[in-house]
Order: C-alpha cells, then sequence, then structure tokens
C-alpha cells in the first residue's frame, strides 16, 4: 500500500515519462549495482559496529538550522508569490499557490516547530522542521503521510544519480551531490524520521519529515520490507535524467503547457514564465516571448532538463525530443554523428567537426551534452530573442 502510494504522489509531483527514450534508441540500463554510501573499509561488520559507525557520523553532522517563533508565521503574498514566513524571515516560497501557503502555516502552528533545517540541491526540496531540536509528531489524522521504513534509510546511487531511499522508494534526489545524499541520511538517521508528510494537492508542493513513535516501535520486530531497485531507479529518473550507462545528465521537471505565461520581471523585462519559474528572457519584447510561449505550447512540452552546470535546457515531450522549428527562429542544423567537443579559451562547446554549436562549460559537461544530443537524434538547434536577452534556446528534432 505504502508504495503505490508514494508512487501516486510522485506522479503528481513530477508527471511525465519515467526516463527520456526515443523510438530506436537504447533503453535506460537497469542498475546493475547500487552503491550505497559506506562509512567504513570493504569486508564483514557486526550490526554493533554498524550502529558505533551511524552514531559517530551523527555525532559529527553539522546542521544548517533556522530559528524562528511559530507564533509569528503567516501566510502572505509578497512579489506575487505566496510565503510562510515571519516578519523577517522566509520559511517556504510557494509561488502562486495560496492554499499549500496556508496549510503549510496552520501545520507550523500546530506542530509548535521552531527550527527549520535544509540540504540544498534535492529534488523535492531535502527541508525538515524541529522543535527546540526534537522531530515533530503528528495528531493530525487527515494528513496524508507515506510511510519510511527508517532503519533502512541511506544515500544510494542509482542510474547516475544520488538518491535518499529507504530501499523501496526514492525519496530526495540530489542529482551528482553524493555528500549532500549522505548528510541527509545522517539526518534521517538523528532524527529517527519514519513518516513523510505531504502538503498540495493534486500536485505535492511541500514534503516534511515525520517521527512516529508507535510505528519506530514496530519497526524494531518487523522484518524489513523487500528491496526494489527498479522502483528507486523508476521515482530517479521522474527527476533526473539518466542516459544509458549509468549517466547523470541533469534534474528534470514537469511542465504543464497551460501554466506557461508572459509577464514582466522584476527589473522590468519580458520573461517567459512556468509557474513561478523564469524560462527564458526577451528584453523589452513581448512580442519574441508570446513567439516563444507558442512554440513551447505547439510542441506539447511536458517535461524540461537541464544540462551539466550551465543549465543548457532540453525541452521534452512524452520523453523525447521536441519536433518542429518554430516561426521566426535562428535555427542552426545539427549532424549528431559529427558531434565532438572542443575547447575555446577558457570554456568547452560542443562543436559539429570545427563550427561551435553550444557552450557547455566544463568539459565533462560538454561530453554529456554530446551524448544527451546523440540520444535524443537532435537535428536542429532554434533561438527564439536575442543572444543579449537570453532568449529561449530549443534543441529538437527538426520537423
Amino acid at each position: 500500500m505504502a508504495r503505490r502510494v508514494l508512487v501516486a504522489l510522485w506522479i503528481a509531483t513530477v508527471a511525465g515519462a519515467a526516463a527520456a527514450q526515443p523510438p530506436g534508441s537504447p533503453q535506460v540500463s537497469q542498475p546493475t549495482v547500487l552503491e550505497p554510501v559506506s562509512l567504513r573499509a570493504p569486508g564483514p561488520i557486526s550490526p554493533a559496529d554498524a550502529a558505533k559507525q551511524r552514531e559517530a557520523s551523527i555525532k559529527g553532522l553539522k546542521e544548517d538550522l533556522v530559528s524562528f517563533d511559530p507564533n509569528a508565521v503567516t501566510a502572505r503574498l509578497v512579489d506575487d508569490h505566496w510565503q510562510a514566513r515571519t516578519a523577517a524571515e522566509v520559511l517556504k516560497d510557494f509561488g502562486p499557490d495560496r492554499s499549500s501557503a496556508q496549510e503549510a502555516a496552520r501545520l507550523i502552528h500546530d506542530l509548535g516547530v521552531n527550527q527549520l533545517g535544509t540540504v540544498n540541491g534535492s529534488n523535492p526540496p531535502f527541508e525538515y522542521w524541529l522543535v527546540n531540536g526534537k522531530p515533530p509528531r503528528l495528531a493530525n489524522s487527515r494528513a496524508v503521510l507515506v510511510p519510511v521504513f527508517s532503519r533502512s534509510v541511506r544515500a544510494e546511487s542509482v542510474g547516475g544519480t544520488w538518491v535518499l531511499t529507504d530501499g523501496t522508494k526514492g525519496l530526495y534526489d540530489f542529482g551528482a551531490d553524493a555528500a549532500a545524499a549522505q548528510r541527509a541520511a545522517i539526518i534521517y538517521w538523528k532524527y529517527g524520521f519514519n513518516q513523510l508528510g505531504v502538503i498540495g494537492a493534486p500536485q505535492p508542493t511541500m514534503f516534511y519529515p515525520l517521527t512516529d513513535p508507535a510505528q519506530a516501535a514496530r519497526e524494531r520486530t518487523a522484518p524489513g520490507p523487500m528491496p526494489s531497485p527498479l522502483g528507486v531507479l523508476g521515482d530517479a529518473s521522474k527527476t533526473s535524467l539518466l542516459l544509458p550507462g549509468n549517466i547523470y545528465a541533469g534534474p528534470k521537471q514537469p511542465l504543464d503547457p497551460s501554466k506557461l505565461k508572459v509577464a514582466r520581471g522584476d527589473r522590468g523585462e519580458v520573461v517567459l514564465l512556468h509557474g513561478p519559474d523564469v524560462l527564458a528572457r526577451f528584453g523589452s519584447s513581448e512580442v519574441e516571448a508570446r513567439n516563444a510561449l507558442r512554440a513551447l505550447q505547439d510542441a506539447h512540452v511536458s517535461e524540461l532538463a537541464r544540462i551539466g552546470s550551465t543549465g543548457f535546457p532540453l525541452f521534452l515531450a512524452n520523453g523525447q525530443a521536441i519536433h518542429g522549428e518554430p516561426l521566426g527562429a535562428i535555427k542552426t542544423s545539427i549532424r549528431a554523428d559529427r558531434l565532438r567537443i572542443q575547447k575555446i579559451r577558457d570554456t568547452w562547446w560542443v562543436a559539429e567537426d570545427n563550427r561551435p554549436l553550444v557552450e557547455a562549460g566544463t568539459r565533462d559537461d560538454a561530453e554529456v551534452m554530446v551524448k544527451v544530443m546523440r540520444f535524443f537524434d537532435v537535428r536542429a538547434l532554434c533561438v527564439l530573442g536575442r543572444a543579449e536577452t537570453g532568449g529561449l534556446r530549443l534543441l529538437t528534432m527538426g520537423r
């Protein structure tokens, strides 16, 4: 039952295909070896020694905590963003979602939490709330809760991305950051978190871990659940773009074309938005922004992956690169079989023969970009807008 509940929640959170696989391309490989972070030298270890090592890692944990007065927390609209906050501190930004901000503020009051901890770089965001350094306990039976088997919580490399998992499901995706995933695991160990609460419906907007003593008592005597490596991989592939060979290409998020809009940004420039997220900037040209919006809607985009350290956008439609050559776009044709990497000054580029195409960042970023473009059979780079303002870059399969 727990598996079915989490899958439903995760699908709502990160709607889209489990892995990007165009027709005729090799399938995303199954994880051949799961690589949990090890705190010991290879070899047998007793349960007592394992417990000692956990205690040592907990003792050495350094946390990023923000303290606040729960009675001062309200849901407030600031610059078109609904926030759960005090007068001086933003605790959680919910973008345009008023009801989630109000529910979060009520939850903070009900739990009496007065500290917020975070580990950066996770999808969904890794956040946890404490009451004077202790884990909160929820008395509200109407809350949506997902059980977590705390005895098996660990950081693990799955398909090329690092996830926090209990062995049956992916809880948080940390991409290439193994240290952050391990730190999150130690936090779960320290506080004995064994439940994951959810705010937001139908699409979750906030997850918060809890500790249930009754569940902890049952877990001490109950056998552990059967591991599900493919289930963990399926969860991870909804939040990361994973390629064959256990290659992590970048984070991935769902897109709803109906939520795209053109607006004025903080600096008065015209921007293309998806909810609170800025997808592209167009200076003063609203016409170019609306052409970009129409191009994404016509392509029926459903996901956006950000490749490498530069975050180069790859828009997907049902797990495939989009088709089309938008009207008004500057188009550059691409031969995937002739792609190579090239260093220009201090930056690595993806080039076709000796013609630079895409600035990628580091050498590793460029190599991953080449693999992504070949895997998705990219045949054109289309740019809407001007380079000096940013514009929108589209990698497409052509017509």
